[in-house]
């Protein structure tokens, strides 16, 4: 029955199967839901033809993507006031491009597996390989974009464990794998599927007992996140920026003797030279407090006039971190210029973002050394390797207000996690609508607010010293391995048909 899917039925399947990869993760979380759809998923490309498995697999994958990332609809039109015309198409062209790694899956895998003429070999060397390495791709191809990449499901949970060694795509490998076991089982290969199963799980659980850094000293930190829960059409209203100004001041109060206090993304909607002096009264109000550091995103121009999005630090060390990754069609648009004038009569936003220099230096509180990323920055785990082993914690500022109520934020900020897990650090996350949270090395949330609510979340962290295996290898390992199992995989089934 499987040969004879076409028409209706390829695609009802492409849409039952992309939600429930989608149920796999945040606000969700049903792993195995997620899981159970990728062993389908391999199942149908053991059964299809190349041209059948590369259409269900584009279909999945856009499927996925379209009601996955439909909050970008909310950006697009209801915030930057895009025609809905235009939002719905965006949507749709990313949508196909990010599909076209899914068909490349389907096809390639069906064409290696007919070579290899095996099933375990093509379900435990290859198909777990080359997911991983297509997931690569996508992650860094055309600046990237890993969202839904299949280890995040597990942020913070038993296989994530993988993450200090090769990072999320190693992560992402180890569930595949598991999806193959499932399906080996349900293939009458039950010994070889359980096996695979337990080895990996009870490796995980192990990983998970090693603590691959340590705490600097015993002596913790104070630290106090704000979530200043303010709209992104009322952000830049000036009838608001008063109100902004004093919200943001006034969350200082009851802070005396905080150590670290970090603001979200351009909490203070203005260029910071427009308002040296309210920064000025921030350092008198610390002073008064013993505070002793301000984190806050805002935005910085130099002297040729480019703009920055920028983190800037206050108190007894002044620092300006200029975001290094930033977001296409979001903070600059590669576009030409007929297009660009286009956007600029349609009243869009038309300008780019200049985009930081990419050797920075890091926030340093005493002996304290933070790593720091703004929004976008912390779905990827490369990015933030420069800074290490010499930072001590990570810091993030991100607004996810972009995107209203919707689903966002929550995958944002599973993603965010694996960051934690990846250095051995503690995450201090401060957003503007949420998720604000204290993250410890192994992924578990300290402290954290409810979404879409004014918030001042205070608790403790540790600084972290050490290497995670991740700093030394960052992404290249992952690759690497799958290219090495899927050559494996390869060798073995030609031996095999040889013999």
């Amino acid at each position: 029955m499987i040969h004879q899917l076409s028409g209706s039925r390829l695609y009802f399947s492409s849409i039952i199967l992309s939600l429930a990869y989608l149920l796999g993760f945040d606000p969700f979380g049903y792993q195995l839901i997620g899981l159970l759809s990728v062993s389908i998923l391999f199942y149908f490309a053991l059964k299809l033809d190349e041209r059948k498995a590369a259409l269900l697999f584009f279909l999945f994958g856009f499927f996925l993507y379209c009601t996955g990332l439909y909050w970008l609809y909310i950006s697009i039109h209801i915030v930057s006031g895009a025609p809905k015309v235009l939002a719905l198409l965006l949507i749709a062209l990313l949508s196909v491009y990010l599909s076209i790694f899914h068909s490349i899956f389907g096809f390639v895998f069906v064409k290696l597996h007919r070579r290899i003429s095996s099933e375990w070999i093509s379900l435990l060397f290859v198909a777990p390989s080359l997911w991983i390495f297509l997931e690569f791709l996508r992650g860094y191809f055309l600046t990237g974009f890993p969202w839904f990449s299949l280890g995040y499901m597990e942020s913070g949970s038993l296989i994530s464990s993988w993450a200090p060694i090769g990072g999320i795509y190693l992560v992402s490998m180890v569930m595949a794998m598991i999806s193959s076991g499932i399906l080996l089982i349900f293939l009458k290969k039950r010994l070889l599927g359980s096996s695979i199963i337990f080895v990996l799980s009870i490796s995980s659980y192990i990983l998970g007992a090693v603590d691959w850094t340590s705490r600097s000293n015993e002596s913790s930190y104070k630290v106090a996140l704000v979530q200043g829960n303010i709209q992104q059409d009322k952000k830049w209203l000036r009838s608001e920026f008063e109100n902004t100004l004093t919200q943001y001041a006034s969350s200082l109060q009851g802070l005396d003797g905080t150590d670290l206090v970090i603001w979200p993304e351009v909490a203070i909607p203005s260029l910071k030279r427009s308002i040296e002096d309210y920064l000025e009264y921030l350092e008198i109000q610390m002073t008064e407090k013993d505070i002793q550091m301000l984190i806050l995103g805002i935005n910085t121009q130099d002297q040729n006039g480019r703009i920055y999005n920028s983190m800037i630090s206050l108190g007894k060390e002044q620092n300006i971190y200029q975001k290094r990754h930033l977001v296409p069609f979001g903070e600059y648009f590669p576009v030409t210029e007929g297009i660009r004038s286009w956007m600029r009569s349609m009243n869009l936003p038309s300008r780019d973002i200049t985009m930081g220099e990419r050797n920075q230096k890091p926030f340093n509180l005493g002996n304290l050394t933070m790593a720091p990323s703004i929004c976008y920055e912390d779905i990827f785990g490369s990015d933030l390797l420069d800074f290490f082993p010499e930072s001590d914690v990570l810091i993030n500022v991100t607004n996810n207000a972009w995107f209203g109520k919707s689903i966002a934020s929550a995958q944002h900020f599973q993603m965010s996690r694996m960051r934690a897990i990846e250095s051995g650090r503690y995450l201090l996350r401060s957003t503007n609508t949420g998720i604000s949270a204290i993250i410890d090395p192994k992924g578990n949330i300290n402290e954290t607010s409810r979404p879409h609510q004014y918030a001042v979340i205070t608790g403790n962290f540790y600084s972290m010293e050490g290497r995670t295996p991740y700093m030394l290898w960052g992404d290249a390992f992952s690759l690497i391995l799958s290219i090495f199992l899927m050559t494996m995989g390869l060798i073995i089934g030609m031996l095999r048909l040889k013999n």
